[in-house]
């Protein structure tokens, strides 16, 4: 029996033994997971305070960018040095909020979002500082550019994106706040659990220790969210549309919409009574379909009790919980007041612009008439008593040259001449008239069988003057239009050849470069060169470097160059020394299709 009764007490012993191992074996385990899950409680309340700050700085972010542009765009329209000064202390509040984000942020997807705002925001920033830049010369050219959808659709990108960042933002805030209550729920049961495997008498304490903790972390949340809510500039709503109960608003609800908070959480329909009642209707119905599905995006109109006017953009997000169910919707109202009124005046400029546009386009058209009118007197009026005289001219001097004196005779022939300069420059400036008028159409051009065409009529001259042209070929195929083109190289090429030192022989080379899309045209001579004082308006009209007698011509001939390049889509230079020759170019958008010549 004492043996038995051993055996037992060994085996009572064992199992005491055993348990007492088991008991704190589960009481490590037990401690063990309580502090892992303590740690992700831990983990979980600061990726909350990180989320926050993000927000906090986007928001901040998105004040300093729009004070840019508000700045910016108020310096343009009136010219007063506050809005420059706006603008330029938002900029560098920009950056230093853009950069302080980057650092904070963690999430893959809302890094690739902070990179696309920061070039979004290099283009937006370049933008303003372009305009102010030019406002300094054209105030005009400025506004011009505003008046481009360029800027607007930047600043469109810029919210959509800070809109996805907020709301990612704001989704991960609920989750992770969903996810410590999960957390901390888990840890006081842990925590009860370990409790009651080590001294009954401590379980009430842990429980009490774990829900102390667990509720100061929510008090804490709510309080970070609060503040983050009360930073933001516009105003932050909650709501259930299934109870129709306003949840939360932020302060910036009393700035907007001119109402205590009070009233509007003891009756939620606050908000939408200010609404006007053209906008009221479409703006209810709108809440009501699209607020649970995420397309609520409202633009409308609220009178202040002063009786003053605010435009409001409002957009509302749904927020579901961890398993995917719907729980309450975010959004902001953004008063957006000075952008409608800065593109209201924007509208009533490009109004008067345009009503000036059509009074100078007007006056153009009479002045085109009077022009025309002008080209037909040369065509007609004064080229008929240029005939009689050259004609009389002409006359005298084989009917009664025999007995004209040899003075009178040179005088004769000075007339003549003097009537054929005033013929050429009335051709010269009636075909510097129809460049500027007719009807330019361009097609592939070979420059080849323009040059061969232009030296073939040339070729008295070249024969007369011992010419020597060297063509470098094949030349290329251009956009052109072949008159005009001819032309332009008729002149270029007889230039090359008049203008060369006397007892020389020209020599002249053309030759063709491909330089991108467009071709380049050169055409060298060895002549007397060009001053560089004077190389910039040879290409004006009536401008002449020498006297009529060592070299004729009328002054137009490279003005007529100028406008043809201008008509086609080209352009020319020169470059010269004097006494080294003149090197000049044409260039014109270059064609891969074969030539229509």
């Amino acid at each position: 029996m004492a043996a038995l009764t051993q055996s037992k007490r060994g085996r009572y012993s064992a199992l005491g033994v055993t348990a007492l191992v088991a008991a704190l074996v589960l009481t490590a385990l037990s401690s063990a997971v309580l502090l892992l899950n303590l740690s992700r409680l831990n983990t979980s309340r600061a990726e909350v305070s990180r989320i926050n700050g993000v927000l906090t700085l986007v928001a901040e972010f998105h004040e300093a960018i729009r004070a840019a542009e508000t700045g910016q765009r108020g310096f343009l329209l009136t010219g007063e040095q506050r809005y420059l000064a706006t603008y330029q202390q938002a900029v560098p509040r920009v950056w230093s909020k853009l950069a302080a984000a980057e650092r904070s942020v963690r999430r893959p997807e809302q890094i690739g979002r902070l990179a696309s705002l920061r070039a979004l925001t290099e283009s937006k920033l370049d933008e303003l500082a372009n305009t102010v830049a030019l406002h300094a010369r054209s105030q005009s050219a400025a506004l011009g550019v505003v008046r481009s959808d360029v800027g607007q659709n930047l600043m469109e990108q810029i919210d959509a994106t800070i809109r996805s960042i907020r709301e990612t933002g704001t989704e991960a805030l609920a989750t992770q706040s969903a996810r410590e209550q999960s957390e901390a729920a888990w840890a006081t049961v842990i925590g009860v659990a370990s409790g009651g495997l080590a001294l009954a008498s401590a379980i009430l304490g842990v429980v009490t220790l774990v829900g102390q903790r667990a509720q100061g972390r929510l008090f804490e949340a709510e309080e970070r969210f609060r503040n983050l809510a009360g930073n933001i500039e516009d105003a932050f709503w909650v709501s259930d549309p299934r109870s129709n109960t306003l949840l939360y608003v932020n302060p910036a609800f009393e700035r907007i919409w001119g109402r205590p908070l009070a009233a509007i959480y003891e009756n939620s329909r606050v908000w939408l009574d200010a609404v006007i009642p053209e906008d009221r209707e479409r703006v209810s119905a709108s809440y009501a379909a699209n607020a649970m599905k995420g397309t609520y995006d409202e633009t409308y109109r609220i009178t202040q009790p002063d009786g003053s006017l605010r435009w409001i953009r409002d957009r509302g997000w749904p927020v579901n919980d961890e398993r995917g169910r719907f729980e309450y919707v975010v959004g902001i109202a953004e008063d957006i007041t000075p952008m409608r009124l800065t593109q209201e005046a924007l509208t009533s400029l490009n109004a008067d612009l345009e009503r000036r546009v059509e009074d100078r386009t007007q006056a153009l058209v009479e002045v085109n008439r009077e022009l025309d009118a002008f080209a037909y007197s040369i065509s007609h009026d004064l080229r008929a008593p240029l005939r009689s005289m050259q004609g009389y001219a002409d006359a005298l001097v084989e009917d009664f040259g025999e007995g004209l004196a040899s003075e009178g005779r040179h005088y004769t022939q000075r007339i003549a001449a003097a009537a054929r300069r005033m013929e050429d420059l009335i051709q010269d400036i009636l075909a510097y008239s129809r460049l500027a008028k007719e009807e330019v159409s361009v097609r592939p051009e070979s420059l080849e069988a323009s040059v061969d065409h232009v030296l073939s009529e040339l070729a008295p001259t070249l024969a007369e003057g011992r010419a020597t042209i060297r063509v470098e070929r094949p030349l290329p195929v251009v956009r052109s239009n072949r008159p005009v083109l001819r032309q332009a190289l008729g002149n270029l090429i007889a230039n090359a050849i008049k203008f060369t030192a006397p007892g020389e022989a020209p020599d002249v080379r053309i030759h063709a470069e491909r330089r991108g899309d467009r071709v380049r045209l050169w055409i060298e001579d060895r002549g007397i060169g060009i001053a560089p004082e004077h190389q910039a308006r040879v290409f004006d009209p009536f401008q002449r470097l020498h006297g009529v007698e060592t070299y004729p011509g009328t002054g137009i001939g490279l003005a007529i160059v100028r406008r043809a390049m201008t008509r086609m889509g080209g352009t020319c230079g020169v470059e010269s020394e004097p006494g080294l020759g003149s090197r000049f170019w044409i260039e014109l958008p270059a064609s891969e299709e074969g030539s229509q010549g």
